[in-house]
């Protein structure tokens, strides 16, 4: 296991989660390995929003949207009067990080608690933190997610596109595989971190703006093992 240093660094001021994309299809075959490696020591500055990401779950398959939260269907109504504990991931857990000692993890559970919209009932959502670990050259995105299903799920295959308004891309279809290994098991009910490589070749386009609303991102599958 490698560990390295863990330096988060935040975008803007505001601790708010805000509107969300969700477009979905097809099915998935596990590839790559996750970039959600967990990482000792950490230190921290601010931010500005979190932008989500529904996945419509049933097994394998994705149900197509491009609405906001606010304004998603009935059908998907929103959870905002019930608390989500943030649970570390296992090799976090592993290198004793946890929400008591890890700056990181209190940052995102900070977020979780001032935020209004969390999670899609009878779903599984993802939220970006408008947080980001390591520096340039190195450096991965904070995103959470988040279980509202009656049903434990792990080996997760997520594929997801991350760009500007204006085009320019930060993740293009870029899969992740979050093992049982490393990232363990999500359960019911609760919300654990991803932390997303970006490539170096992209990062000036998420660097481009400090305005959340000028990022957006997509689902394009998503499978998982039920345990």
């Amino acid at each position: 296991m490698i560990k390295m240093k863990k330096i988060l660094i935040l975008l803007g001021t505001v601790v708010v989660l805000a509107g969300c994309d969700l477009i979905g299809g097809g099915e998935t075959t596990p590839s790559s390995e996750s970039n959600s490696s967990a990482m000792s020591s950490s230190s921290a500055t601010s931010t500005e929003t979190m932008m989500s990401s529904e996945i419509a779950s049933s097994e394998s398959s994705l149900v197509s949207s491009e609405e906001s939260i606010s304004s998603s269907s009935a059908s998907s109504e929103l959870i905002s009067d019930m608390e989500i504990p943030l649970v570390p991931q296992k090799m976090e857990l592993d290198q004793n990080l946890t929400l008591e000692n890890d700056s990181v993890l209190q940052e995102i559970e900070i977020r979780m608690k001032e935020s209004k919209e969390l999670g899609i009932e009878n779903d599984v959502a993802i939220h970006f933190t408008g947080m980001y670990l390591g520096e340039r050259g190195n450096m991965q995105a904070i995103f959470i997610i988040v279980n509202r299903m009656d049903m434990a799920m792990t080996n997760i295959n997520i594929t997801i596109s991350f760009s500007t308004v204006n085009g320019a891309t930060i993740l293009d279809k870029a899969q992740f595989y979050l093992t049982e290994e490393s990232f363990g098991v999500l359960e019911p009910d609760t919300a654990m971190p991803m932390y997303l490589k970006i490539q170096p070749e992209n990062e000036e386009a998420f660097f481009s703006t400090s305005n959340m609303d000028d990022l957006i991102y997509t689902i394009d599958e998503f499978d998982f093992e039920e345990r």
